[in-house]
């Protein structure tokens, strides 16, 4: 058999070729412009700062996002040497507060066990229902009821949940958001347990002061205080801070982010006074294949210093096709 060195760089470039075309094409995504409004909601109220803070994570891992059907989605995530321990930069002490508030109409399917259906039906006026059902690990559900109205000066939801259809766990949630000026906004959250007992209602309060290129925000509840603060220093660098107390025994907490973009390239770094920090960094890598067709791969670098002064690394592929 002739192995000539012709036939060997035909055999590479095909196997090379071979693996472009399973990476996810690059997607052209057009970006319509909505309405410019100053409504904002109460779990958005620290959305600016809590966007500039690092997700780190330690190990190695690949998330594929596939599109299967119209509304069907397959998430499969693949972890290698994981930790339990986790690390959180900041507290969250509002519902849904810094989750992604609307989730297109839909399944999305892990490949774990878990799966995630959202449904939304516009109401009459200005109201809003939306039906969401989740199942983990193919052993426990949760589903949520949400009502939101949004008007002239105000947005004001109401959520009610339930853990694995047992009444007992009925949570509800209030949240109200009024705009005093058109960059000064408060707010309150009421949650509560009706079957417990007792049925201990909780309560926080919150305000929002947004300039042209900072923003200040805060919250107070029985569980401690936070104060945020946002700044756009230039179009690609952004700076956020959180100050954070819990209870007495609590130490009180400062911690300070940088975002920083380039060309196809993020970096985000945090540090806090109890001498934690990490950083993420994310690149997009394109390819073109055979068909001069561009594919996409997006590398994922991640470090972590906790609390007891030991380096986690982390490195991770994500694919969304």
């Amino acid at each position: 058999m002739d192995f000539s060195e012709d036939t060997i760089k035909a055999e590479v470039s095909n196997f090379v070729s071979s693996l472009q075309r399973l990476l996810p094409k690059r997607k052209d995504i057009i970006v319509l412009e909505p309405a410019k409004t100053n409504q904002t909601r109460l779990s958005e109220v620290h959305a600016e700062a809590k966007s500039v803070f690092p997700k780190c994570f330690v190990g190695a891992r690949l998330v594929v996002l596939r599109q299967v059907l119209d509304k069907v989605k397959l998430l499969q995530e693949y972890n290698y040497g994981k930790t339990r321990e986790t690390y959180q930069s900041y507290k969250r002490y509002l519902n849904k507060e810094s989750e992604p508030k609307f989730v297109g109409d839909g399944l999305v399917v892990d490949a774990s066990g878990s799966a995630t259906a959202t449904y939304t039906e516009r109401m009459d006026g200005a109201c809003t229902l939306r039906l969401t059902s989740r199942i983990r690990d193919l052993v426990a559900s949760e589903t949520e009821v949400e009502l939101e109205r949004e008007g002239e000066r105000s947005v004001t939801s109401f959520t009610f949940k339930m853990n694995d259809m047992e009444p007992n766990t009925l949570r509800t949630v209030t949240q109200w958001m009024y705009q005093l000026r058109p960059e000064l906004s408060v707010g309150t959250e009421l949650s509560f347990k009706p079957l417990a007992c007792p049925a201990l209602p909780e309560l926080s309060l919150s305000a929002r002061y947004r300039g042209p290129t900072y923003c200040v925000s805060s919250t107070v509840t029985k569980l401690g205080f936070q104060v945020c603060l946002y700044k756009r220093l230039a179009a690609d660098l952004q700076l956020a801070g959180v100050l954070c107390e819990g209870r007495a025994a609590a130490p009180l907490t400062a911690t300070l982010a940088l975002h920083k973009a380039y060309e196809g390239c993020e970096l985000k770094i945090f540090v806090d006074s109890q001498r934690c920090g990490g950083f993420t960094v994310q690149k997009e890598v394109c390819l073109r294949d055979a068909q001069e067709e561009e594919r996409v791969l997006r590398l994922v670098g991640s470090a972590l210093l906790d609390g007891q002064r030991r380096l986690r690394l982390g490195f991770g592929f994500n694919l969304n096709f």
